[in-house]
């Protein structure tokens, strides 16, 4: 592996004369042929009561097909729904069971190399072809890690082999997240992401004897940096710590870049924030049983907040967003290069994969009720 690359990014003059953001900094400033993209909702699907196509009971995943239809992973009830591109329920495959086509707490949703859909389960693969009115399944895979029950993302590398992303036991017996390649052959080339303490950033653990037996018990700081990582279909993946404008870009050849900008400041906290991140820090001295907790609550929010891969291959680098605010926003690189942000309703949550493209982004949105809905975000360029 060659010596990492770096691109650092400049905010406005009068920050970069400094190589310091100010507080509350919105992140790197855009040069002036970059566009802004504004989203809103378009679509959503979900009903309080009605129909029971349009009841989601915990929705895993949401993906667009190669016709535009909107197919849904509901988790509780094992089956995976589709609806066209205006929200009409058009089939549904799965429900709960072993048996081939059948599925158990499905998760995730991918569209394979071949275009067929692959669906991550609590122990196992399955693949199906769509077509226009049915499912028909290809094959199942086993889980190539040992933490059964585990839902996470997943993705192909350059060779179209299967990549499970999810914890595995280091030679410490460390529980880290991992790249688990799966060959043609079923052999599992396992790759971390990251060392234990930059995965385990803002995380200490204490021992505790509960009756007979040792426990330990997890310790994290509210509102602390969190170790972040995205995959891409093709073998590229990044990783990065919250706290830091700074990215680690790995493509499939293993050479490294670093996406960079100057010093940074998230929102700073709300009094609510506050009172619950102390509510959390009690909880966890209770449940210790210690008096002293080894992190105390920060003034300011870490100034990123999450990342992804859209189905082009642009990275999505997310913000923190204070209390309060509406819209959540997004820089977006291709490869190397900030080519646009984007910004949607904050109220449109992710699920545990992300889709989107140029125009479009899919999530969830949950009401005072507890009722999940699918929504489609439409972008169009601000002026």
């Amino acid at each position: 592996m060659r010596a990492a690359d770096t691109v650092r990014l400049g905010l406005l003059a009068a920050i970069a004369s400094t190589g310091t953001a100010c507080a509350d900094a919105p992140g790197p400033a855009l040069p002036p042929d970059v566009p802004t993209f504004e989203g809103a909702i378009d679509l959503e699907i979900g009903e309080i009561d009605g129909d029971d196509p349009y009841l989601f009971t915990s929705i895993g995943s949401i993906v667009e097909d190669a016709h535009g239809r909107v197919v849904v992973a509901d988790t509780r009830t094992s089956e995976i729904r589709v609806f066209d591109t205006d929200g009409r329920f058009a089939f549904r495959f799965g429900g709960y069971g072993e048996g081939p086509g059948e599925l158990a707490d499905p998760c995730c949703l991918e569209f394979g190399p071949d275009g067929a859909l692959w669906v991550r389960e609590s122990t196992r693969y399955s693949a199906f072809r769509l077509d226009l009115t049915s499912a028909e399944y290809e094959r199942g895979l086993r889980s190539p890690h040992a933490s059964f029950g585990a839902m996470g993302p997943f993705t192909f590398d350059a060779d179209s082999q299967l990549v499970d992303i999810g914890p595995v036991f280091s030679d410490d017996l460390s529980m880290l997240t991992a790249r688990l390649h799966v060959g043609a052959d079923g052999a599992v080339d396992t790759v971390f992401p990251a060392e234990r303490d930059r995965q385990y950033v803002a995380q200490t653990t204490v021992p505790r004897m509960i009756g007979e037996s040792q426990a330990i018990i997890y310790l994290h700081q509210p509102f602390g940096p969190k170790w972040i990582h995205t995959h891409a279909s093709g073998g590229t993946w990044a990783e990065a710590v919250t706290s830091e404008y700074s990215i680690s870009y790995h493509r499939p050849d293993g050479t490294v870049s670093r996406i960079e900008a100057p010093a940074q400041q998230g929102p700073a906290l709300s009094p609510e924030e506050r009172i619950r991140a102390q509510g959390q820090i009690d909880s966890e001295l209770r449940r210790a049983d210690i008096t002293n907790h080894p992190f105390g609550i920060p003034d300011h929010k870490p100034p990123l907040d999450g990342m992804f891969f859209d189905r082009g291959g642009r990275l999505w680098i997310e913000k923190s967003v204070a209390a309060g605010e509406e819209t959540r926003e997004a820089d977006v690189y291709d490869g190397m290069t900030l080519v646009a942000r984007y910004r949607w309703p904050i109220r449109v949550k992710k699920t545990w994969t992300t889709w989107a493209t140029e125009s479009v982004l899919y999530g969830m949105t949950r009401d005072s009720l507890g009722v999940e809905r699918v929504a489609r975000v439409r972008f169009a360029p601000v002026p």
